[in-house]
């Protein structure tokens, strides 16, 4: 998998935690990156025969740079010649991502425009679990007013379990959390956990086999849940040595939620190390100073 497929593989809106805060995305300045720049440039002064390949490479270029607005615009225009599930999802992306870049007021556009663009792309491709997997989350977080749908949420998170059963139980633990039933969030990623194990103890066959923002989800619930900390550990663990321009969660959340992993185990020494880690990519970091401050690494 190239870097931009890979940039497609995740789940829109972030993490819901137990304290209700969320894991955030990776942001990237990309009007500060010449390069992107030149190659924008570049594409735009062929585009004058209104070339479909060209279009592509705009689309697909300020895609994969988070320049959302002009995603949006080019995938749109892509759509008109080449009205594909996987350019139907992209511009879902975009336009879900931009909501998050703007004012609550201005983000209905983009919130509904994500909703109806990721519903086609899954009618066209039912059994796809990545646009499944985006399809469940706008449904379930986007309010009801705007078309949201927790029931429909649900029901296809029972189709996405036929499909993928790992996935399927995540992302039912993500509903459950929604719904503020951490009881059963929580009998969930123990299930998941319980099932990785079976098939080998040495965890880290099992992480090089499963996607990347599924490994960050995995390691994020051992530390909120305070479940299975070795495995959590080894999954944080191949996030951090193995994080890339392509991920979308950031990497000061992963030693984050390491240190969280560390200090209920009772390794205070490696917990604040992994919290110093964190915050010296991010010294911000807002969730991880409260965390420095609020425990003793003693």
């Amino acid at each position: 998998m190239n870097r931009m497929q890979g940039a497609i593989l995740f789940f829109i809106f972030p993490l819901v935690l137990i304290s209700q805060v969320k894991t955030p995305f990776v942001t990237y300045d990309y009007q500060s990156d010449s390069r992107y720049k030149k190659e924008l440039e570049f594409l735009k002064k062929k585009e004058s025969g209104k070339s479909t390949a060209v279009i592509r490479s705009i689309a697909e270029l300020s895609y994969y740079y988070n320049d959302w607005d002009t995603a949006i615009d080019y995938y749109k225009r892509l759509i008109v010649n080449v009205p594909s599930a996987e350019n139907y999802f992209k511009l879902g992306v975009a336009a879900a991502r931009k909501s998050l870049e703007v004012a609550q007021f201005f983000s209905v556009s983009y919130v509904v425009s994500a909703r109806k663009s990721v519903l086609k792309a899954h009618e066209m491709e039912p059994r796809n679990k990545v646009f499944l997997n985006l399809l469940i989350q706008l449904y379930a977080e986007i309010p009801t007013l705007l078309g949201g749908s927790m029931a429909f949420a649900e029901k296809k998170a029972d189709e996405l379990m036929a499909i993928d059963s790992l996935g399927g139980r995540m992302m039912q633990g993500y509903l459950f959390e929604l719904k503020n039933d951490f009881k059963a969030s929580k009998s969930l990623y123990v299930e998941v956990f319980t099932d990785l194990k079976k098939k080998t103890t040495d965890s880290r066959e099992w992480i090089s086999q499963i996607e990347k923002d599924l490994i960050f989800k995995l390691g994020r619930a051992a530390a909120e849940y305070k479940i299975d900390s070795e495995s959590g550990v080894a999954a944080l663990n191949h996030y951090i040595e193995n994080f890339d321009f392509s991920d979308i969660y950031p990497l000061e959340w992963a030693y984050y939620y390491q240190s969280k992993i560390y200090f209920y185990e009772n390794q205070p020494k490696n917990a604040l190390l992994s919290i110093q880690k964190a915050l010296e990519i991010n010294s911000d970091f807002e969730e991880g100073l409260a965390f420095l401050k609020a425990v003793t690494f003693e």
